[in-house]
């Protein structure tokens, strides 16, 4: 079913419900930021059909990025390249789903609500913190300790030469390199460290998704957020960082 997953907003384009409903043995549960959880047959298909009309007004266009696929849990990344107020965009778009034997249980989509709207849309959580601790690899450990600590020499030293981190914003937002990395982390750290409650860990080996909520930006509590990171692996070290949210940094002073 991870093809099928991937064809997911190929399929919303087509407004083919039967594609989508095909997803799920039981009850289908799709959630999204702009729609928030739609469950039951007839809500998503009127889903369906709303997803239908708003991606063909913006001659929207999927692309396939990623994928990480488990036993537990598939992740797709793509970037849906559109048109937004007379100019093309792309919105990077990351898909969770839970399966459930030949299927699903549940997909859940993040994406940033900015490029869209010019402002950023606070999504709550979407799942409960885990009672166990999850199994990370070492230097998404380290990463999300520097991150917390506010550390952002910590962080530069744990990506590749050529590393980069992407903002949900889509690419004109990638920072890249020993020159661009610094150009993201030192000014979002300069509050102080983020931290992130995790909630999923999906890895294959090569690279990890979590699933978290944002809870503190420095010294500033936030509203709860659900939030998706992809982390790329080489090594030791990390090779990319590809963030889908839609948090807010708190305002200075």
């Amino acid at each position: 079913m991870l093809e099928e997953l991937q064809q997911l907003y190929t399929n919303l384009l087509a407004g083919d419900a039967g594609a989508i409903l095909a997803l799920f043995p039981g009850e289908p549960h799709i959630d999204t930021p702009l729609d928030g959880a739609t469950r039951g047959e007839a809500a998503v298909r009127a889903f369906v059909a709303r997803q239908a009309v708003w991606l063909a007004e913006r001659h929207a266009a999927p692309r396939l990025l990623h994928t990480i696929d488990t036993p537990a849990r598939a992740v797709v990344e793509l970037v849906l390249d559109m048109e937004q107020d007379g100019d093309r965009i792309d919105l990077p778009v990351g898909l969770v789903a839970d399966r459930q034997g030949e299927g699903f249980s549940a997909v859940r989509v993040y994406h940033s609500t900015w490029p869209l709207t010019g402002g950023h849309r606070v999504r709550p959580p979407l799942l409960e913190p885990p009672l166990t601790r999850l199994e990370e690899p070492p230097a998404v450990e380290a990463y999300m300790a520097a991150l917390r600590d506010g550390s952002a020499p910590l962080i530069l030293s744990l990506f590749t030469p050529d590393g980069y981190v992407r903002q949900p914003s889509g690419d004109r937002f990638r920072h890249a390199g020993p020159e661009g990395l610094p150009h993201f982390y030192v000014p979002a750290l300069a509050a102080g460290g983020i931290s992130l409650v995790h909630c999923t860990a999906t890895s294959d080996g090569r690279s990890v998704a979590i699933e978290f909520i944002v809870d503190r930006w420095g010294n500033v509590a936030l509203p709860l957020q659900a939030g998706l990171a992809v982390y790329d692996l080489a090594g030791d070290r990390l090779a990319a960082a590809r963030i889908y949210d839609d948090v807010d940094p708190p305002m200075e002073g």
